[in-house]
């Protein structure tokens, strides 16, 4: 499948099925996902280039990222993709520039990177020339849009963790609550495994392209490219820091939610303590009368039940007292 976008009234439009040569003539960028051989040969006819599609990815390095070669410079890199479905993964891409329109070759994403288009309507190219650098605009405005809703999602389950922006009461009530608190952990953990894997990602994504401006840098010749590629390479930078410091919150949270599991784990061995040491007195009582010695005083003595009973009603209270002053209950 492929699209063809064109510039018309200050605006990226697609023309989505296009088959012709005229329509694909017009563009400053053709995006090709899952192509056909029948639509490697057009786009090849149309851009004057030759459209080798990505493999499927199998790892997350990728190997050769800039190729020049016949007047064409093939890009090679990783994108985050997936977030709508609320399943993130890094699909291959690869972009050829040559004299002709942009074109973009991936594998994974439904649709091509019309999602990608759609988030930046404003990256605009003033030209065909300026089509990577628009694309890199949409690169740096999706990594943005994915940090923005990471932080949103992390501040979410740091007051469900830590419950500080509640009331006392309503945060007594859910400390209090084993079963409710430990359903609340464990969906604390679910949403912060889904944060993780997506800042991992896109981390690896951001790391692709600065190793493709890098290269990209170093290889050309134009001034105005090279300023603007500096510029992107600064913007990626300040993307992996915002990344790296979310997944130190998010590392963070982590440690506080294992904590969390830790103290109400705590608090039932303690419960399972004391218990155990308010039976031992009345258990040993009961051993004691239990025995079947022939010789015992109590046996033939009309208050020996009331006496038994009430001397295990007497320790308890005692084993009580002893734990309230010790502090463990």
């Amino acid at each position: 499948m492929l699209t063809a976008y064109s510039i018309e009234s200050g605006a990226l439009k697609q023309s989505p099925g296009a088959r012709d040569a005229a329509t694909l003539g017009r563009a400053v960028w053709i995006d090709v996902w899952e192509p056909k051989p029948e639509e490697i040969a057009l786009v090849e006819q149309v851009a004057g280039v030759r459209v080798r599609p990505p493999e499927r990815l199998d790892r997350f390095y990728v190997a050769d990222q800039v190729e020049t070669t016949d007047g064409q410079t093939t890009l090679r890199a990783l994108l985050l993709a997936g977030l709508e479905q609320h399943r993130p993964k890094l699909i291959p891409v690869t972009f050829v520039r040559s004299k002709g329109p942009m074109v973009s070759i991936s594998r994974g994403s439904p649709g091509g990177l019309a999602w990608l288009a759609a988030e930046c309507p404003n990256c605009l190219p003033a030209t065909a020339d300026d089509m990577f650098a628009a694309l890199l605009d949409m690169l740096v405005d999706h990594s943005t849009n994915v940090l923005d809703g990471v932080g949103g999602d992390l501040d979410e389950i740091d007051r469900k963790l830590f419950q500080h922006h509640t009331t006392a009461k309503r945060r007594f009530m859910i400390l209090t609550s084993a079963r409710e608190r430990t359903r609340q952990l464990e969906a604390v953990l679910t949403e912060l495994g889904y944060q993780r894997e997506v800042l991992v990602k896109l981390r690896r994504s951001v790391l692709s392209f600065r190793r493709l401006v890098g290269i990209l840098r170093e290889r050309s010749k134009d001034a105005s490219l090279s300023k603007k590629l500096g510029e992107f390479e600064h913007e990626l930078n300040a993307i992996t820091e915002a990344q790296v410091d979310l997944a130190n919150t998010a590392a963070f949270m982590l440690d506080g939610a294992v904590g969390y599991i830790t103290i109400l784990q705590s608090k039932t061995i303690n419960i399972m303590t004391v218990l155990g040491i308010l039976l031992t007195p009345p258990v040993l009582i009961a051993s004691i009368y239990g025995m079947n010695f022939k010789f015992m005083p109590e046996l033939q003595w009309e208050w020996g039940y009331a006496w038994a009973l009430g001397l295990m009603v007497v320790s308890v209270l005692l084993a009580f007292l002893f734990v309230r002053l010790r502090g463990w209950l």
